[in-house]
């Protein structure tokens, strides 16, 4: 019996750092967005499979207007997901990009109606861009962290399951335990919201 117990607190611990161990979770684990709008990418279910015909110079552009339609979080998380790795094939693309999501942010916090959003996708995009730091070999977030953004976004929306979603994966690497779990319950609370749960048991085993 005792050692039944010690198996299975055994595979719980490892399903909860599972997505650490597999490569970076903001960036090698893609998120299912059913048939909803993103930015090009080819068929498959590669991490890492853009669409070869896609011209990365529209990407900052691409990426403000999906995000500008006020997508579902879980399609800002793939849009931006997307949009860092062909970032990572024209650094200069990325760096337009990045300079476009910090004057929506700036411009978000200093409203008189400060908007969740905004300061969400800056820093979502932060974090994956240090996670990808290893393919760009350089790195272009200055040392931000872009978790402190996605805590002031939830701060103005802290009912958001999918933002919670999104800030438990962010505290996976660099690991912050109790700050993860946390984000965890919040967003495994989400009542009716199955595209939110399938993400969950994909991400989170």
């Amino acid at each position: 019996m005792r050692n039944t117990l010690l198996v299975t607190i055994g595979f719980a611990a490892l399903g909860t750092i599972f997505i650490a161990q597999a490569g970076p979770p903001l960036i090698c684990h893609p998120y299912d967005i059913g048939g909803a709008k993103s930015l090009p990418w080819s068929s498959g279910s590669n991490w890492d499979n853009p669409d070869k015909s896609y011209n990365i110079k529209n990407l900052a552009g691409d990426t403000v207007a999906i995000l500008d339609r006020t997508p579902t979080v879980l399609v800002r998380m793939e849009t931006l997901r997307r949009a860092v790795l062909y970032g990572s094939r024209d650094h200069e693309a990325a760096r337009t990009l990045l300079a476009q999501l910090k004057t929506r942010e700036a411009a978000a916090e200093t409203s008189k109606t400060p908007g969740a959003a905004a300061i969400f996708d800056y820093g979502y995009f932060l974090s994956s861009l240090k996670q990808i730091e290893w393919l760009y070999k350089e790195d272009l977030t200055g040392g931000v962290d872009g978790y402190q953004f996605v805590e002031k976004a939830l701060a103005i929306q802290p009912d958001s399951s999918e933002m919670h979603f999104a800030a438990a994966i962010m505290a996976s690497s660099p690991p912050r335990p109790s700050e993860r779990d946390e984000h965890l319950r919040k967003a495994r609370a989400a009542k009716n919201d199955s595209m939110l749960a399938q993400n969950l048991s994909t991400h989170f085993q």
